[in-house]
């Protein structure tokens, strides 16, 4: 049996799967470390995408005839194996030498059997520290995301830790879906990740419940992974920031309850959308003034904040929490 199942997302992104795919099983040689790769392949119409993951390594893949969403694929991928560890991995995500083996160690030390999650060390393309962990947000947190605080305090790195948070290994509250590690048994004790997140905060809503449960999220200094990031969402930036929204309130429905929902709704109709539209104009933001109208159109005319969200393809997603 393998020492980790890697489980990895496409979805419009065939050549950084490849990579990954390429760079798992070269970090497993190097690392002494036996790995099963499982692919899914979320609607991504590639007619050569089968045979070029498969040129970059052995791995099991699998074809969704739609994008059924990020959460449910990698409880798809998880399913298919059997190994004690998980490790879901973004396409756009390439581990290095010795990240393997050094997670492999933590779980295996008799004095962090209380460690549920690990969250290695995340460097962009130029091999600088990315802040990838956060406490569990709390409502005013996420009020707080809605009216921009985080673009505000962008210093401060708000709402992630501190760059010197992330100089050495710790427990955290929260590490970056992007790679993150995990028992199986932990994992299939929640029922994995919850399915009412298409994208977005699924990452978030796991460590929240593996802490309630008693684990321990863990950020590894030592172990390293270089991340792209948004090789998918930044296609479509309209969309994806119709979704954040939209997980973003269920995230607050399931932790909070539906008056802190109604609440975050009122807030992002009424203070985040001009806000958003002012920053736009003012050449700022992440998202171009278009993307937002795009995205709250979407959000609006989908019975905001629940309702059918449409897909590039044209596949619904049920968005009610």
């Amino acid at each position: 049996m393998a020492d980790i199942d890697v489980v990895i997302v496409n979805y419009k992104s065939a050549s950084h799967t490849v990579k990954c795919v390429r760079a798992a099983h070269n970090v497993a040689r190097l690392d002494g470390v036996e790995v099963n790769v499982v692919v899914i392949n979320n609607g991504d119409n590639d007619e050569t995408f089968e045979q070029t993951v498969s040129a970059a390594g052995n791995a099991t893949i699998v074809d969704n005839s739609e994008n059924t969403g990020f959460g449910a694929a990698c409880n798809q991928g998880a399913a298919l194996g059997f190994s004690d560890i998980i490790l879901f991995l973004n396409p756009d995500a390439t581990l290095a030498p010795g990240s393997l083996k050094t997670c492999c160690e933590v779980f295996a030390d008799p004095a962090t059997t209380n460690i549920g999650i690990v969250g290695p060390e995340i460097v962009d393309s130029s091999d600088k520290v990315v802040r990838s962990c956060s406490r569990t947000p709390m409502l005013s947190d996420l009020l707080l995301r809605s009216i921009g605080a985080h673009t505000l305090f962008k210093a401060t790195g708000y709402p992630f830790l501190s760059l010197a948070d992330h100089s050495e290994s710790r427990d955290v509250g929260q590490v970056m879906g992007a790679a993150l590690f995990i028992r199986r048994s932990l994992f299939m004790s929640l029922g994995g990740f919850d399915e009412r997140f298409f994208l977005y905060y699924e990452d978030v809503d796991l460590c929240a419940r593996v802490q309630r449960a008693g684990s321990r999220c863990y950020y590894l200094k030592t172990a390293r992974v270089k991340h792209i990031g948004r090789a998918s969402s930044s296609q479509d930036t309209g969309l994806a920031l119709a979704l954040h929204i939209r997980s973003r309130l269920t995230y607050t429905s399931i932790h909070f309850g539906r008056g802190a929902q109604f609440l975050l709704s009122v807030t992002t109709l009424l203070l985040e959308l001009p806000i958003r539209l002012a920053q736009s104009a003012m050449g700022g933001g992440a998202v171009g003034w278009r993307g937002v109208c795009k995205a709250y159109r979407i959000l609006l005319s989908n019975s905001f904040p629940a309702g059918t969200i449409k897909l590039p393809h044209g596949e619904p997603h049920n968005g009610v929490v």
